[in-house]
């Protein structure tokens, strides 16, 4: 997306995105802004495939836009997710070239929001 503003009006059609994504293997859509010239970015990554109509934080897609970023001289993002959900969240990935290809680095913060005692098995 060409801005966060763009981005954050975002209204997928969550039935329509779930039959596009299992009609051609996806797990969903993410979506995310062009970074600014420090690297920091936004996205939202929809998966109703997986029963997930959007996520707070996919560590698994950003590694992938690092790497798209890299080939394009971008070493490092910032990607703020969840603002829209109100549980922001922001994960950070490093990207460097090596004789065995492009190497991620991944990372973040996570604050515990509620704890939940499950009941021991057996």
């Amino acid at each position: 997306m060409r801005s966060r503003t763009v981005l954050a009006g975002l209204r997928p059609d969550f039935t329509a995105l779930r039959h596009a994504c299992d009609r051609y293997g996806l797990l969903g859509c993410y979506a995310y802004s062009i970074p600014d010239a420090d690297g920091r970015a936004a996205a939202r990554m929809f998966a109703p495939s997986i029963g997930v109509p959007e996520d707070v934080a996919n560590a698994n897609s950003t590694a992938c836009l690092a790497a798209y970023l890299a080939d394009q001289g971008v070493t490092g993002i910032a990607v703020d997710m969840g603002d829209h959900l109100g549980h922001p969240s922001t994960i950070i990935a490093n990207a460097r070239r090596s004789a065995s290809g492009t190497l991620i680095r991944l990372g973040g913060a996570a604050g515990i929001a509620r704890a939940v005692r499950l009941p021991r098995l057996g």
